[in-house]
């Protein structure tokens, strides 16, 4: 089995020295947590409100409005003037749902007796009483609403969100060819299906044979920290076989190649990965995470490339079996929610350093410091 050469490293940063204390506790209990760990994912949990949250694709939300739940909430989600918007998925008259309606000019008007509601919430039109327009004292709840890297975003909380929501620089380079799956949910927290990206020691076991080998398990020290709103994670090599397409074009088949792995976590729920394959070739999966509920979790996926073009067919199917190897997987860890007492699991010290600095900075959140870190 031949051996191709480091191809790209990542680019060069400020390297800022992160410490992180092994733990070595063990779980009391087989299953569940305990009365401390419950209390500290229910603040996270309600804290997680404060920040932005995808709620549907930009190109999706055009001449019909689109229902989300988000935080057990049911949203309608729809494009007015050009502009989302996101309410409370409920019709003041008798509870339909708004998201079965359709868009009337500046309005979303609902499919069961057709009342309007404007940008603000409020009711505009009763057609079976027009002489009540303007004086029935009707509003629906309104969220803001931003757009960033091709998504539609949203934020429940009190306050406005410190952290920005998350980018895709690719989205507007002609250079690259992006692609994008259907959301999909999965029965995890937010937490465990984020933090499954970084998890680097599962490659070699959950992925053998396509991004690493069970028997070269080995990670090697890498670099991790806090930039802003985001953590930064540089990291390889890692053994990854040309039977992954993004690799067949630096090896031959069935060959084996050392890629390194960079990263960009966009505090608290999307992620950039550029894993490269070859000097002047960008394979980026960018994945931004919403909670459906305390325990269940939606994803939304583009995947960009500026080389092999068409070999869509290939990278789509590729892509989809790393996740059918993923999900089980991630949906079978207890508790659901990700712990944010670090005691409640063990970490490896070096392999498990980019998780612990993600749930450090979730323990953080949960407490009510919400804060952006320095820039490096």
């Amino acid at each position: 089995m031949n051996t191709v050469g480091v191809v790209r490293r990542p680019r060069p940063t400020e390297r800022v020295e992160v410490t992180v204390v092994q733990i070595t506790a063990e779980l009391d209990e087989t299953q569940g947590n305990t009365q401390l760990d419950v209390a500290g994912e229910t603040k996270l949990y309600e804290q997680l409100r404060n920040f932005w949250h995808p709620v549907a694709f930009s190109e999706d939300l055009e001449d019909e409005p689109h229902q989300v739940t988000l935080f057990e909430t049911r949203l309608a989600v729809a494009r007015l003037d050009g502009k989302p918007y996101v309410f409370d998925d409920i019709c003041r008259h008798r509870g339909s749902a708004l998201s079965l309606g359709r868009i009337d000019g500046c309005y979303l008007r609902c499919a069961y007796h057709g009342w309007a509601y404007d940008k603000e919430g409020t009711v505009v039109d009763i057609p079976a009483r027009p002489e009540l327009n303007g004086k029935l004292k009707a509003q629906l709840p309104v969220y803001p609403a931003v757009e960033s890297g091709g998504l539609v975003w949203t934020c429940m909380g009190d306050e406005p969100p410190v952290f920005p929501p998350a980018v895709l620089p690719e989205l507007d380079d002609p250079s690259f060819r992006i692609m994008r799956w259907e959301p999909y949910e999965w029965d995890c927290s937010v937490g465990r299906r984020l933090e499954n990206y970084f998890d680097f020691s599962h490659f070699a076991h959950v992925h053998h044979g396509i991004l690493g080998d069970r028997d070269n398990a080995v990670i090697a020290d890498y670099e991790a920290y806090r930039d802003g709103g985001e953590i930064k994670i540089n990291a390889g090599p890692f053994l990854e076989y040309t039977d992954n397409p993004k690799n067949s074009m630096v090896a031959g088949e069935g060959e084996t190649y050392d890629a390194w792995k960079r990263y960009r976590v966009f505090m608290p729920n999307a992620m950039w990965l550029d894993s490269s394959a070859g000097p002047n070739e960008s394979y980026i999966l960018f994945v931004a995470v919403a909670p459906v509920n305390r325990k269940r979790t939606r994803c939304y996926t583009f995947v960009a490339r500026n080389f092999a073009y068409d070999m869509d067919e290939e990278f789509d199917r590729m892509q989809r079996v790393i996740l059918a190897q993923d999900k089980p997987v991630v949906e079978s860890q207890r508790p659901e929610e990700l712990p944010v007492e670090l005691t409640a699991e063990m970490h490896v010290k070096a392999a498990d350093l980019g998780t612990v600095i993600y749930r450090r900075w979730l323990m953080e959140f949960a407490d009510g410091k919400i804060e952006l870190a320095p820039t490096a």
